[in-house]
């Protein structure tokens, strides 16, 4: 299976690009997202990829992002959701805002994306919110998200003021991963940041 492809970026079309890999020619569909974001004709191009059958007939998609090709292997696992489909939410909403629409089990953001009503909306938060290692929240998995889980904002903003303190980011997202579970609404960045740092002081000593 084609897992990764580094070339230069042939043609573009309006669901899919040319990469040149040495010369071989590799037809990719991406979401509209990616389309938006791709280089200049000419330019390197690195894509992440999965092979899909598609008519019959098997297709590779692509990705500027290793989380996006993530995503879209998860969202095709579930009933009703194909390659169509998957490339569509991927299309109108971020990985991370994927995640954060399946952890607040908030369905209708998932509607935003063309083909997905109500229902297939619906099924998709259920059938993924209680699945183990989703990809949300900077390596926060759907296992250690709780009610009283900080949205990704304040995680983020959690994280970047340890890392200006001097901490490695990874220790800090594994910080503020444990205190979030710790916390208790009203849930404030100040003392998300608090409780991460009794966590360092906790490990360290």
């Amino acid at each position: 299976m084609i897992a990764k492809l580094t070339g230069i970026l042939d043609r573009i079309y309006d669901d899919a690009v040319l990469i040149d890999v040495m010369g071989v020619a590799y037809r990719v569909l991406v979401s509209k997202r990616t389309l938006q974001q791709l280089p200049d004709l000419s330019s390197p191009l690195l894509l992440w990829t999965e092979t899909v059958l598609r008519n019959e007939q098997p297709h590779l998609c692509g990705f500027l992002e290793e989380q996006e090709v993530d995503w879209f292997r998860i969202l095709t696992q579930v009933q009703g959701v194909g390659a169509k489909v998957a490339l569509s939410i991927l299309s109108s909403l971020t990985a991370r805002e994927i995640g954060d629409a399946i952890a607040s089990q908030k369905s209708q953001i998932l509607s935003k994306a063309d083909g997905v009503g109500p229902k297939l909306a619906s099924r998709i938060v259920l059938e993924l919110k209680g699945k183990k290692d989703l990809p949300i929240f900077s390596g926060i998995t759907s296992s250690e998200i709780n009610v009283h889980t900080p949205v990704s904002s304040e995680i983020d903003d959690a994280i970047s003021a340890l890392t200006n303190l001097g901490y490695g980011k990874q220790e800090a997202e594994t910080a503020v991963s444990k205190a979030s579970q710790k916390m208790s609404p009203p849930i404030t960045l100040e003392t998300l940041v608090r409780l991460s740092l009794q966590e360092f002081q906790a490990r360290y000593g």
